[in-house]
């Protein structure tokens, strides 16, 4: 599975980045079998660090509002595949960590949602409808993304065509992460839309679809570990046509962290000053589809 993955991803290698691992352990057994508590104690870290980016005011705000709680993860259960010995652990893991549930006094509605890449996606498109429809004042998403060597390696063992073939070999790097956003209809630094699926069934057919429809757009940026001929294109050409939205892959610059790689955006543009402008994040799936939403900053 790993040799099959290498191939459908021109890669010569696979590095792993994971919460928990010792540095004097055996480096396979190392990444296949880490201390599992530090993963989920980053996910209360992260909780709490989003809580304290807001205002006493919001924060009280949150707290009596109508709260919906949303888990995301790429593989629904991972369990099977580790050494976890606790059950109670298993469990904030695979189903719902009921502490952040806490943390957040969430009565309304919780739920998990599981998609592999697309998983955050589909998790904000959700908490899009349900503030426009005015359902919840909130939505938190919590999410996660536990790189588990053997379900990394399925995800991309997919066909590839040969005549697509990428001329640079590279080195791959999954690296495990989490997050937590809270979305609502206050104003506050980023103004994010979700937009919708398709499937463009060619490269002309993407770029008129996700490029020229909107002209505002000022950065692109990929969440894609594989890329097509269009997004090659546009990503080394940067250099040479300034006139042009700047495009980058957040793979290429943070590592691929699954469900996870799409929020990445936000993170580049708290790393780089950037003026006012529109950037737009593009995820590819496997079966030649995209999804991607807007950020105003």
């Amino acid at each position: 599975m790993y040799n099959k993955a290498l191939k459908s991803t021109y890669a010569h290698g696979w590095g792993f980045k994971r919460f928990g691992t010792l540095k004097d352990a055996y480096a396979r057994e190392m990444m296949r079998k880490p201390s599992y508590k530090e993963y989920i104690d980053s996910m209360e870290q992260a909780s709490e660090a989003a809580l304290q980016q807001l205002s006493a005011k919001e924060r009280m705000l949150l707290m009596r509002s109508r709260t919906a709680f949303i888990y995301v993860d790429s593989w629904g259960e991972s369990g099977p595949f580790e050494d976890i010995s606790s059950a109670l652990h298993t469990s904030m893991i695979d189903t719902l960590p009921k502490n952040l549930v806490k943390k957040f006094s969430v009565k309304d509605f919780t739920c998990k949602m599981r998609g592999e890449k697309q998983s955050l996606m589909q998790a904000m498109r959700v908490a899009q409808d349900y503030l426009n429809w005015g359902v919840f004042d909130n939505v938190v998403i919590c999410a996660a993304y536990r790189a588990v060597p053997v379900l990394v390696f399925s995800e991309e063992d997919i066909v590839v065509d040969k005549k697509n073939k990428e001329k640079d070999i590279k080195m791959n790097l999954s690296v495990e992460r989490v997050g937590c956003f809270i979305f609502s209809n206050r104003e506050s630094g980023l103004k994010v839309s979700c937009g919708d699926y398709f499937i463009p069934g060619s490269d002309a057919n993407l770029r008129s679809e996700l490029l020229k429809k909107d002209p505002d757009i000022d950065l692109i940026s990929f969440a894609c570990l594989r890329k097509n001929a269009l997004m090659r294109e546009l990503i080394n050409n940067n250099k040479q046509h300034a006139s042009e939205a700047k495009a980058i892959n957040l793979i290429d610059i943070y590592g691929g962290s699954g469900c996870l790689s799409p929020a990445l955006s936000w993170i580049y543009l708290e790393q780089h000053a950037c003026s006012q402008g529109k950037m737009r994040t593009i995820v590819r799936d496997n079966f030649g589809g995209y999804n991607y939403f807007d950020t105003w900053y």
